[in-house]
């Protein structure tokens, strides 16, 4: 009689699963990093749309009522804080400016989180003068 040869082993059928699952582990982390990625990429580009929006708001406003604040905002069904810190410049790099002009710092978080995601600077000068 001859045995019949029909079919794998078990041994075969475990390595070949084990060589399954191993590809299966790297491509969902693979994916999970990449979805994670994304995330924070548009998370950020979100902050950045929102704090140049509100520079360009401030470029609107008469010059006194450009003051340091916080406001909260939504976008994306998002909740979002935006920050403004306004100072007054007097020189850069220790050239003295002849002009009135307003340091303005934009941060931008979510409001679920203490970190700004985004903070952009602008220089803002009275144009009345």
């Amino acid at each position: 009689m001859t045995p019949y040869k029909n079919g794998f082993t078990l041994l075969e059928v475990m390595v070949a699963l084990t060589i399954f699952a191993l590809i299966a582990t790297t491509l969902s982390q693979t994916t999970i990093s990449a979805v994670d990625n994304q995330l924070s990429i548009e998370q950020v580009l979100f902050a950045n749309w929102i704090a140049e929006n509100e520079i360009i708001e401030l470029r609107s406003k008469p010059w006194e009522e450009i003051k340091t604040g916080s406001k909260d905002y939504e976008m994306a069904n998002q909740e979002w804080v935006i920050n403004k810190t306004v100072s007054a410049k007097k020189s850069f790099s220790g050239v003295a400016i002849p002009l009135d002009v307003k340091e303005v710092l934009v941060k931008v978080s979510l409001k679920s989180q203490t970190s700004s995601l985004i903070t952009l600077t602008a220089y803002l000068a009275n144009e009345s003068l």
